[in-house]
């Protein structure tokens, strides 16, 4: 007899990885993990509250809140990471340090989910009990409607105690917008679709280092929003983790005149919605999600 103990959405995994069209992208999924093996003296393969509190341990420590990257694509020189990644035809190129805990790396020649779970088996299996013989780990993308918009993105918080504050990480979220209590379906397909360009990544102000030539080329003292005009934008802060920094195409960023916390961004989005409004009495509502089933919402 075959026996095998599963759990379904034992954690939510919030990274990015290099796409060879669009640089970098943040995604965010569902663990699903099936453990394969034999029963105990109390019939028990592993008890549950162990084996997600294990699984989730393992994938936040190694992989959540993480740039996942081919093996032999980054530089590892003791406690600090370093990249170049062209992509988009050799057109566009990143160029991104860090310390190397914000870097996971996969032996593998390219990036796939399918690679990436099976470097997340081998690394859960390493620390399963005597009972399990196998480990088996599924991805599942948030279930949306088909009126549902999404955009995937990346961002990096300095002053954040945790993994946030890593450089390039990222998300793959929802946005819903309402105007006096109305859902407003087409307002969220631009947004995502058209501002967002699907995959963006948000970047504070205050942290850019070409700052000047930004200035000059937009003509905005302190530019809001994405600009075709920019051909790149350099990127430094320092952090509790150590110093992140990174080049990027102009056109994969938008700029925000503040922090890029959840809270910001819903705050942010609802004042663009506001603007465009020619009633000043419309309630506008915005919820902006970081990644499944969390985020923040921003009433104005």
């Amino acid at each position: 007899m075959k026996i095998s103990l599963f759990y379904e959405n034992v954690t939510v995994l919030d990274y990015a990885y290099l796409d060879e069209h669009l640089g970098i992208v943040g995604d965010s999924l569902k663990v699903n993990v099936e453990f394969f093996g034999k029963t105990d003296e109390e019939g028990v393969v592993f008890d549950f509250s162990y084996a997600k509190k294990k699984v989730k341990e393992i994938i936040d420590r190694d992989c959540d809140h993480r740039l996942v990257v081919p093996h032999q694509i980054a530089n590892f020189q003791q406690n600090e990471v370093s990249l170049k990644y062209f992509y988009g035809f050799k057109d566009y190129c990143i160029d991104y340090k860090g310390p190397a805990e914000a870097v996971c790396e996969i032996p593998s020649a390219y990036f796939s989910k399918e690679n990436l779970l099976y470097h997340l088996e081998n690394l859960v299996m390493k620390e399963m009990p005597t009972t399990v013989s196998a480990v088996k780990l599924s991805f599942e993308e948030e279930s949306l409607s088909t009126n549902d918009s999404f955009f995937h993105y990346t961002h990096g918080l300095k002053e954040h105690y945790g993994n946030c504050q890593r450089l390039l990480h990222g998300h793959r979220s929802t946005i819903n917008i309402f105007v006096n209590g109305q859902r407003c379906f087409e307002k969220e397909k631009e947004f995502a679709q058209e501002l967002f360009s699907g995959n963006i990544h948000f970047c504070f102000w205050d942290n850019v280092v070409n700052k000047d030539e930004i200035i000059k080329l937009t003509g905005k003292h302190e530019p809001v929003g994405r600009f075709q005009e920019i051909p790149s934008v350099e990127i430094k802060y320092m952090a509790s983790q150590g110093e992140f920094s990174a080049k990027l195409a102009g056109n994969s960023v938008y700029f925000v005149p503040y922090e890029t916390t959840v809270e910001n961004l819903s705050i942010h989005f609802c004042e663009l919605v506001k603007a465009q409004r020619k009633n000043s009495y419309d309630i506008v509502s915005v919820r902006a999600f970081e990644g499944i089933a969390k985020g923040s919402r921003a009433t104005l």
